[in-house]
């Protein structure tokens, strides 16, 4: 997730980030949870075509969660 131009529309940038963090850790729990359910029980879901649409979802969130972090990395000015 890109960061917003203005910056300092944000009350408290630790907090943001903070909970974009949180929110990544929830997801890569989700993603796990749906992995262990779909091989612990795989004739349950094998009828179920959202699973499948619902963890590119979730990994496509996770992408471009860390893609905008790694971005925002190389962005940043290196002090010499």
């Amino acid at each position: 997730m890109a960061e917003p131009k203005n910056t300092d529309m944000l009350p408290d940038k630790v907090a943001y980030q903070t909970n974009r963090r949180r929110m990544c850790w929830v997801v890569m729990g989700m993603l796990l949870a749906m992995t262990v359910a779909i091989i612990g029980w795989p004739v349950r879901y094998e009828k179920a075509a959202v699973m499948e649409m619902a963890y590119i979802s979730l990994a496509g969130l996770i992408a471009a969660y860390f893609g905008a972090s790694a971005y925002q990395a190389a962005k940043r000015p290196t002090k010499k």
